[in-house]
């Protein structure tokens, strides 16, 4: 079979894993690599982290250096990081686990996000609160909830974008099955006419 292919991801569902998969890595190394990374009196880090100062105004778990919570969420956000970018890699080989490791990641950064949310929502009597309070509600809403709620919507539209994908019709799913030991994993099919989904 010759000619142009289908992606095995759309290309927003692509720019989106990359985009994610970078900014959560250097997450990652800004809450990971503290106090040197939130140090007020180093150049170097007001130089490479000034974007994440300014969101640990407002976020308290981002200010404390040795905040557990986001120490855990993130460990968990390395290995979507790495599910990011080998999702990337095989659906430019065209590999079908591609699609799966997409959807797969794009499940985790939701519940993880979820989870990050519900924490600075009704917060039990006696413990700090998550937020800085001396902060207008302007600041934590562009500061705080809208770059944390592109991780909410980005990931449900990656989810409704896939959904089909996944979801195979069963005359499709046959199909597939009957060609699977006459292909190397890809989504092209040799000798398989193209099947109907009626």
């Amino acid at each position: 079979m010759t000619g142009i292919h289908e992606p095995v991801l759309p290309y927003w569902v692509s720019l989106w894993l990359f985009v994610s998969g970078m900014v959560c890595t250097y997450d990652v190394a800004y809450t990971m690599n503290r106090p040197f990374t939130n140090d007020p009196a180093s150049p170097r880090a007001n130089l490479l982290f000034g974007g994440w100062a300014l969101y640990s105004s407002v976020d308290r778990h981002y200010l404390t250096t040795n905040d557990i919570f986001t120490c855990s969420t993130g460990r968990v956000m390395l290995l979507e990081c790495l599910l990011n970018f080998l999702a990337i890699g095989l659906a430019a080989a065209r590999n079908r686990h591609g699609l799966l490791l997409a959807f797969t990641s794009n499940i985790m950064v939701l519940w993880k996000t979820i989870l990050f949310f519900s924490v600075f929502l009704a917060q039990p009597e006696g413990h700090l609160p998550p937020m800085n309070p001396n902060k207008f509600v302007w600041s934590k809403f562009m500061i705080f909830w809208i770059p944390n709620g592109v991780w909410i919507i980005m990931p449900t539209l990656v989810l409704f974008a896939l959904w089909n994908k996944l979801a195979l019709p069963p005359k499709l799913s046959e199909k597939y099955w009957e060609a699977s030991n006459k292909c190397r994993g890809d989504l092209t099919f040799e000798d398989q006419k193209k099947v109907a989904l009626d």
